[in-house]
């Protein structure tokens, strides 16, 4: 006898009992003989009283006596059926319909078996696929879907929905369900209604369907905020996840978690709030959920209270250390306080210890070693910059922006060949036009090593037609300053606006070409016109007020435009050595040295950073600290300043110093 509990598994699906509406009996089988109507009876007496063997000898009695009834063969289907001998069901039933056509019975079970193998509710025979199984199925029962069998039978009509949508046939699913729907109002069918609806791009049919699903039974709130959320209906995907929580008893983690998810992605602070307090109850309840704490954390970076934020993501990597996502936000954390050197305390570790990735784990990974590279860079730690960037290329050794990262890797480094030759090979890869990035950072390789000509040549051909696009004239305009082309880098830029563009960010970028070639009437009145539409422009603030200071120029003017320029972002690192400077030249020495600290601290690979740092520190006596300022310097960027000149001026300190 087969084992009880595959047997009851394959009836709950065969005769899908339906709990609103009682079941309908089988349509009574009738034999053309009196001797097969007794075997006939004889097995549904055997059957009714468990004696599943003497059922089945009297049903092949039954056929044997009468071999041309489709009605016994149809019977003897539905027996094999509830006996979990699926194989046997479905030879049966071929019988059945292969003697009548139209046989109710012998497609119901062909139906409802091949459904139940497509499903994978049952195993199906070798060979066949779901695809195929759930096609017979779907074939089987719409031969019997305007029979009396079917209109009575809504476990049958959910079953033929059910392989419709799994089949994508949502429009030949809908007035199906509908009609199941007009006689019960029950939750499930009102759900598969939904699923319809939302495969048909019919978002606002599939909200009401499943609104009534969940006012039937609240487990269906949670598929009812996950279809606004599809829709990025954040507001309304919370109020459903709390519906949801509210009418069931102990709401469910999931539902908790969705919910401070949807809260958080809405615009504005509107939901930030509820997050963070919902999070903080939900975690000190439960103190070891990973997803809890890295929300918290989420919840409180997004409402700007970083400490707060770094907590809940350390609570978060303490429960899981090798948690990408949680070593991501902590990293971010720390970059967004221009803290580099946490950033590689974090991931240094973690990365070098993690074991290879795979899948989508990768992309994440790679995005972690990205991270900590441009970390190093800021540092002034150019070699290990270049061995985690050759670890990020050596996992997605197809990813231009990760070649670009490592070719700019090796120019800080001062690898110029070995940049170009980077840059090089992953742009002759690639079909189609050349990538802008990679051109411009060989093109800047090429012209650090002496073959400024050749470099800027090929950069012009690359950028093309593009260079009427902002991408490709602020590509070449950066080729063409650092071969010292001052007035080509303004040409290729006004040429996207004029000389008073109205766009911000392509006036930003010529009032820095017009600096770099020190026209600087007209890079104030390019950055004085942003200011004028946009007051708070942080970048325009600094760059002017810097520029100003840096040429001895209206310094109180300077000071307060860079002061303005860090209320908007306090603690930025290059406005701290903008002002800094400034109050170096206002020849308050004293004051500049703190600024200038957290700005070296911060960007120690920042070769004029450390270059002003020096001089400060050596004004007030330190010449020691001052050297040591200077050799970062030297090993720095390179970028604005002159290295002869820092090379002197570390000659003159250093004896001093000792």
């Amino acid at each position: 006898m087969p084992n009880a509990r595959a047997v009851a598994v394959l009836w709950a699906v065969v005769a899908l009992p339906w709990p609103a509406v009682a079941q309908p009996p089988a349509r009574p089988a009738r034999p053309t003989s009196g001797a097969a109507m007794y075997e006939f009876l004889q097995a549904r007496r055997a059957e009714a009283a468990d004696d599943v063997a003497g059922a089945e000898a009297a049903l092949q009695r039954a056929v044997a006596l009468d071999p041309a009834s489709a009605e016994l063969r149809a019977e003897q289907a539905g027996f094999f059926a509830r006996q979990n001998r699926a194989a046997d069901a479905v030879a049966a039933a071929e019988r059945a319909v292969g003697l009548d056509a139209e046989s109710e019975e012998g497609h119901r079970i062909l139906g409802l078996v091949y459904a139940a193998w497509a499903d994978g509710a049952v195993t199906g025979p070798a060979g066949g696929t779901p695809a195929q199984w759930r096609g017979q199925a779907i074939d089987h029962l719409t031969k019997i879907q305007a029979s009396p069998t079917m209109a009575t039978d809504l476990g049958l009509q959910m079953t033929l929905a059910r392989q419709l949508l799994a089949a994508e046939q949502a429009a030949k699913a809908v007035p199906l369900l509908e009609r199941v729907v007009g006689q019960t109002g029950a939750a499930e069918p009102l759900a598969l209604l939904a699923e319809a609806h939302r495969a048909l791009g019919q978002f606002d049919r599939a909200s009401t369907a499943l609104e009534q699903a969940a006012g039937a039974n609240p487990r269906y709130y949670l598929a009812l905020g996950d279809l606004y959320e599809r829709q990025n209906k954040w507001a309304e995907a919370a109020d459903a996840y709390e519906k949801g929580a509210a009418n069931v008893r102990g709401p469910g983690r999931e539902l908790r978690l969705r919910r401070a998810q949807a809260l958080l992605n809405i615009d504005g602070d509107a939901g930030v709030e509820k997050a963070v307090a919902l999070l903080t109850e939900f975690v000190a309840a439960n103190p070891k959920d990973l997803t809890g704490h890295t929300l918290l954390a989420r919840a409180h970076l997004q409402r700007g209270a970083n400490a707060d934020a770094e907590r809940a993501a350390k609570a978060a990597l303490a429960l899981e250390p090798s948690s990408l996502q949680v070593l991501g936000l902590l990293a971010g954390i720390y970059r967004d306080r221009y803290d580099y050197a946490a950033v590689v305390a974090v991931l240094a570790p973690a990365t070098r210890d993690a074991a290879a990735p795979s899948g989508a784990r990768v992309g994440e990974f790679v995005r972690l070693l990205a991270e900590l590279g441009g970390a190093q860079q800021q540092l002034g730690d150019a070699a290990a910059a270049v061995r985690t960037f050759e670890r990020a290329r050596g996992l997605l050794p197809a990813s231009a922006p990760v070649a670009v990262a490592l070719a700019q890797a090796h120019l800080q480094a001062g690898q110029f060949d070995q940049a170009q030759r980077v840059a090089r090979d992953m742009r002759t890869a690639a079909s189609g036009p050349a990538d802008l990035g990679l051109a411009r950072v060989e093109a800047l390789a090429g012209i650090k090593a002496g073959r400024a000509a050749d470099a800027v040549g090929f950069m012009e051909r690359a950028v093309g037609e593009r260079r009427a696009t902002p991408e490709g004239a602020f590509a070449l305009a950066d080729v063409y300053e650092e071969a010292r082309r001052f007035d080509d880098a303004v040409k290729v830029i006004s040429a996207l606006g004029g000389p008073a563009p109205t766009d911000t960010t392509v006036a930003f970028r010529l009032g820095a070409a017009y600096e770099a070639g020190d026209r600087v009437a007209d890079a104030e009145r390019v950055f004085q016109a942003i200011l004028k539409s946009d007051p708070l422009h942080a970048n325009t603030l600094n760059f002017l007020g810097y520029m100003l200071a840096d040429r001895g120029q209206r310094l109180a003017e300077a000071l307060a435009l860079i002061d303005r320029a860090l209320v908007a972002e306090p603690g930025n690192p290059a406005f701290l050595d903008s002002r800094g400077w400034a109050l170096f030249k206002l020849g308050r020495t004293a004051d500049a040295e703190e600024p200038l600290r957290r700005a070296a601290t911060a960007l120690r690979g920042s070769s004029v950073i450390q270059s002003h740092y020096a001089e400060v520190l050596n004004a007030l006596g330190k010449r020691q600290d001052a050297a040591a300022a200077l050799d970062l310097a030297l090993a720095g960027d390179g970028v604005d300043v002159d290295r002869a000149a820092l090379e002197r001026r570390l000659r003159q300190i250093r004896p001093r110093a000792r």
